[in-house]
């Protein structure tokens, strides 16, 4: 009864950002961290989940890190290597957007109109692992985006004022931050270009730009930095800039100590014209804001001495570009607009931007699904590509700048392209809405889902992705069953469709309709595979069919609603449907006799499940009662009381008391183990309820979600949030159409129940979990629930290891029980210590007539590290057949734990013995066949040589 949290399917993106660390792809999945090997091709979800929807994602440069926030500004701290969380933490506001330095010392994020910079964490503990390093206040509205230098000094950072500013992480004496207007939106990137575009313009004998900015209306700014003057005339003006040309006339610096350098006075150059005129005219942009003190920090937000402060003495060389091999600071200089280009893409919006510095690559994605590649500073168009027809909500750079990986959160899409092959690394969509259903294969090693977006997808247990999808269907997929061969699956659809797919060649091999158009809700196929059942939503009725044929052979008649659900006995040609009308009836389809029994019920029965004897019929009902029946003899043998373990969980929209809250939930998917034990109960709730059958209790119950982002997580609601026009949270007052950008979780299907137009209101979805399923082998379950497919597996780190026991798990020791002919004692404390030489000489070092008793007592948890050790040994070991031996004991041994240990624990091991015996095979029957006559000769001899 152990199962906990392993993975999460069907919504590998849903909004926030990307991060490609190594070979991971990061992303957010609702409120948990999705994580993708793109080398190995497995997905799989960290085991943390934040209160909210996740909106940012940052990591350490040495990929240790992970700090996810999510959209209330709750951080999590997380060893990403580990998956072990640190920390939690709040920035006490929304977080835009955040990012580590180069050095990985300090972290900048950008908590609405503010910077913060905090000093990164380490991994001791410590009481306050967060620390403010300093805070900067010059921005006049929420900021957009963030960029540090290459030396981790200097922070670029632009808002929706429509300007860019740049900070200084240490305090700098007389520096007032410089703002670089003209945009005529809200700018979606800011980057500094790095010493690879300057390196590139010099060698074209071009100017550098030292940062770039992008507005939402596809303008990119380039800005060129200028040091200060290096000296002084004899009349003591100052020479250093160049005159401005235009209307604008350089400000005269103030009366002051002729040993002041000129760049304690920074000028205000003029800003971009709002009609977008001549370059010329607009070639000087640095207007600066001095309203929150002399080195533009928030007071008291200072965290160092004066004596500790950095001077910024700039440097007298003329300009310098590259900042990580030069000490020249930003401050005192001059800022100037030096070129301006245009995405061409009309009519389109840019929503994602990033930047690659090394190789100085722009990747820019757009609101009509086009991302475009370019390379700066020469703005040369290197790639485009369509990826779909909705807006991409994030984009970005691998490390070695050859992968892009991009997210679309409407169609729940998640890309990386390699854009010099020009090639798909990965292509994952999740489904559009709500999962409706779910089925396992007979072996376990694949799972089908259907949803309300009408399409069905089949997913892979050991990598975590959907290798095909089936679009066949028009309307929502109601119900989804394999056939025992576990080859063919079959789904039901309102849109009046029964359809069998191929899964050896990906294809619609049959579809089974009504002789009048109806709506199929149940499904069900008999344990033979040779019929297919489903009942409809509108007539009433069960429809049978022939999977051979794919002819109706029969229409069971007798119901008076909906029939909500259909099983087949597993022992007996019996098949039981559930109706709306109360009723639970079981039909010969068979012997074409009809209805045989009636099962009454004092509610509307919404579920029902054989257990895996046919013995036991469990049915649920809307007052969330579950029955349990004999369906043999008609009779009820007793029920189990579910309204109380329902209970948990109210609307934001809830006008009930806490008491009467759980009126109204019941539910709605029943399954039973694989011995029979135990049922699992799911519905319109929080919770997954686990009921012992023979006792009739409830075991464990599962909450499947804590994020607040979906309505009815929450037990207490605060009635300040409650207003004359609803619930606060419902509300839309915001008027801005940037957040698009971060979409809101999807609403439920195509039935959501929308809200008059004009009236602003926004939509949550309810918790729920529509279907339940477990897997043949027991070893797994799976919730279809308002943020996708949450699967749930038994906890494999609890089985007992007596090596845990030992005090001195040392090389010695091992070498010590070899010669006191301990050998499973030695063998324990090498596998404990997992050492391949150690193991290697221990494994070596056992007497072959002791092989089968060492074989026997390695613990489970220990067999597939041994079977993984004896593959690498078979590569290269003369001793072949003492190693089969071994592989053979242990396959004799343990091959009941074999097969119930989880396929991404023990393919790997099994894979690899494939592998080497495959070869082996090989090299040794070619060696004989090309040797026949020598070996006859020689086993000849030999028998010769004993006779005589």
């Amino acid at each position: 009864m152990n199962y906990k949290f392993s993975n999460l399917l069907g919504s590998p993106y849903r909004g926030g950002n990307l991060l490609l660390v190594e070979s991971d792809l990061l992303s957010a999945g609702g409120n948990r961290v999705l994580q993708t090997d793109l080398n190995e091709s497995t997905g799989s979800a960290l085991p943390f989940e934040s209160l909210r929807q996740l909106r940012n994602l940052c990591v350490s440069p040495d990929g240790l890190l992970l700090l996810a926030i999510d959209t209330e500004g709750k951080a999590l701290l997380i060893n990403r290597k580990r998956q072990v969380l640190l920390h939690h933490f709040s920035f006490k506001g929304p977080v835009a957007t955040a990012k580590f330095s180069p050095d990985g010392q300090y972290i900048a994020c950008a908590v609405q109109r503010l910077v913060q910079v905090w000093r990164t964490p380490g991994f001791q503990k410590s009481v306050a692992p967060m620390q403010l390093h300093r805070t900067y206040g010059q921005c006049h509205a929420d900021v957009t985006a963030l960029d540090w230098s290459q030396d981790s000094q200097w922070i670029a950072a632009a808002s929706k004022d429509l300007s860019a500013r740049v900070f200084s992480l240490n305090p700098i004496q007389d520096y007032i931050p410089p703002t670089l207007t003209g945009h005529r939106t809200v700018p979606m990137g800011v980057f500094w270009a790095g010493s690879t575009v300057a390196s590139s313009a010099e060698l074209a004998g071009e100017e550098a730009p030292a940062l770039f900015t992008i507005g939402r209306d596809g303008a990119v700014f380039f800005w060129m930095y200028e040091g200060p003057a290096p000296s002084t005339d004899p009349h003591g003006q100052s020479q250093g800039y160049p005159r401005v040309p235009g209307k604008h006339r350089k400000r005269k610096a103030p009366d002051s100590d002729p040993d002041q350098p000129a760049e304690a006075t920074p000028e205000v150059a003029s800003e971009a014209d709002s009609a977008a005129a001549d370059e010329d005219s607009t070639s000087s942009s640095s207007s600066l804001d001095a309203k929150k003190g002399a080195d533009g920090v928030l007071e008291g937000s200072r965290q160092e001495s004066d004596s500790a402060e950095e001077q910024g003495q700039a440097s007298t060389s003329g300009r310098q570009h590259t900042e990580q091999q030069q000490t020249t600071s930003f401050a005192g200089g001059r800022w100037r607009l030096g070129a301006k280009h245009f995405f061409n893409q009309r009519g389109a919006k840019v929503t994602a931007v990033d930047y690659h510095r090394a190789t100085g690559m722009l990747v820019v994605g757009f609101s009509n699904g086009i991302f475009d590649l370019f390379e700066v500073p020469k703005f040369d168009n290197i790639h485009t590509l369509s990826v779909s027809r909705s807006a991409i909500n994030a984009i970005t750079f691998n490390k070695a700048g050859d992968w892009v990986a991009l997210g679309c959160a409407a169609l729940g899409q998640l890309l990386v392209w390699e854009w010099r092959s020009e090639s798909y690394i990965l292509k994952q969509q999740g489904h559009y809405y709500d999962i409706a259903t779910s089925a396992f294969s007979p072996d376990g090693q694949n799972l089908a889902t259907g949803a309300d977006d009408s399409k069905v997808k089949i997913w892979n247990m050991q990598s975590g992705f959907c290798f095909v999808t089936f679009s066949e269907h028009s309307a929502p997929v109601t119900a989804v069953a394999f056939l025992p061969s576990g080859s063919v699956v079959v789904s039901a659809s309102l849109d009046g469709t029964v359809r069998a797919f191929d899964l050896v060649r990906y294809r619609n091999f049959r579809t089974m309709t009504s002789p009048h158009p109806v709506q199929f809700v149940s499904l069900a196929v008999d344990p033979a595979g040779e019929v297919i059942c489903a009942g409809s939503l509108d007539t009433f009725q069960v429809y049978v069919w022939s999977v051979r044929t794919g002819r109706l052979l029969d229409v069971l008649a007798g119901h008076e609603g909906p029939v909500a659900g259909l099983a087949f006995s597993p022992t007996q040609s019996l098949l039981a449907s559930a109706s709306w009308d109360k009723t639970v009836r079981t039909w010969d389809v068979f012997s074409g006799k009809g209805g045989v029994e009636t099962l009454q019920h004092s509610h509307d029965v919404l579920a029902l499940a054989y257990r895996p004897d046919g013995k036991l019929l469990a049915s649920a009902t809307l007052d969330g009662q579950i029955y349990l029946w004999d369906p043999q003899e008609a009779q009820l043998l007793g029920s189990i009381e579910g309204r109380r373990d329902l209970a948990g969980g109210r609307l934001s929209s809830d006008r009930r008391a806490l008491g009467n809250s759980s009126s109204g939930q019941c539910f709605t998917s029943l399954a039973f183990s694989a011995d029979g034990a135990f049922l699992l109960a799911g519905g319109s709730t929080k919770y997954v309820c686990m009921y012992d059958v023979e006792e009739k209790v409830m075991l464990r119950r599962f909450q499947i979600s804590h994020n607040r982002s979906i309505d009815g997580v929450l037990d207490l609601l605060n009635s300040k949030n409650m207003t004359e026009a609803g619930p606060v949270d419902l509300i839309d007052d915001d008027a801005d159409d940037l957040d698009d950008v971060l979409p809101p979780p999807p609403e439920g299907g195509p039935g959501t129940a929308e809200n008059l137009p004009g009236t602003g209101s926004k939509h949550k979805a309810a918790i729920r979990s529509r279907a339940v399923t477990l897997s043949p082998t027991g070893q797994t379950w799976a919730a279809a629930t308002t943020e996708g497919l949450l699967l749930y597996s038994l906890d494999q780190g609890l089985v007992f290891d007596p090596t845990d026991l030992t005090e001195d798990i040392t090389p010695a020791a091992a070498y010590k029980a070899l010669a006191n002919r301990a050998f499973l004692r030695a063998l324990l404390i090498a596998l404990r210590l997992k050492d391949p030489e150690v193991v290697r000489q221990v494994m070596m070092a056992i007497p072959p007539s002791q092989v089968s008793s060492v074989a026997a007592g390695v613990p489970s948890a220990s067999v597939p590290q041994v079977l993984l050790a004896l593959a690498s040994y078979l590569a290269d070991s003369p001793h072949l057949e003492f190693l089969l031996s071994w592989l053979r004991d242990i396959c004799i041994k343990h091959g009941r734990s074999l097969q119930n240990e989880k396929a991404a624990v023990i393919m790997p091991a099994i894979r690899s013995l494939q592998r080497v015996l495959s070869k082996t095979h090989e090299d040794l029957s070619a060696a004989c066949d090309s040797n026949q006559y020598m070996l006859q000769y020689l086993c000849a001899a030999g028998r010769d040589g004993q006779e005589s």
